[in-house]
């Protein structure tokens, strides 16, 4: 297996923790809502507007009509009420640290959410340096993070895993947002 698809397949595992309720009571704060580091912050932002372009190309929205939430909606459906672009959903999209969840001691998972609810946490790398597992995919291969961005982002619409897959969702991804 070629080094690059070794990396997409480790880094495109994400744990999906229990749905806290609809989309509305995502908005609520969560006991976990720590900000993430200046240098994580800035691998979030550059990541996220690279992927929040590729989100723009109507093949790449089409995800949102490829995937259904747990009660049979579409995700396209779910953000009809932010009155947004998936896009600009994207762009004003909660990132945080998500060092104090139990999911980020799995050294697999690079990020986390919760279906349904507008918040992506972010896992630490560990080590010396204080940086994100993110910004160690993004420094590997820029294009496998904005597809962990764009599939965290659909979790964040409602789109739970297993079914689908972790690997059929970024597969998935990938294929419409090249």
């Amino acid at each position: 297996m070629s080094a690059l698809r070794s990396l997409t397949r480790i880094s495109m595992l994400a744990a999906v923790l229990p749905c806290g309720g609809p989309l509305e009571a995502g908005r609520e704060p969560i006991a976990y809502d720590r900000p993430l580091n200046a240098y994580d912050r800035s691998v979030v932002e550059r990541v996220r507007a690279r992927a929040a372009a590729k989100l723009d190309d109507p093949e790449c929205g089409k995800l949102l009509t490829d995937f259904k939430d747990g009660g049979g909606r579409t995700l396209e459906s779910n953000l009809q009420p932010w009155g947004v672009s998936v896009s600009g959903y994207l762009l004003q999209l909660s990132f945080l640290d998500g060092s104090p969840l139990p999911a980020c001691r799995n050294r697999e998972v690079m990020m986390t959410a919760i279906p349904g609810v507008p918040r992506v946490f972010v896992c630490p790398a560990g080590g010396a340096r204080a940086t994100s597992r993110l910004a160690q995919v993004e420094f590997a291969s820029g294009s496998v993070a904005e597809a962990m961005v764009i599939h965290e982002m659909l979790h964040t619409l409602g789109l739970g895993e297993n079914p689908p897959s972790t690997f059929e969702i970024t597969d998935r991804v990938r294929a419409r947002c090249r």
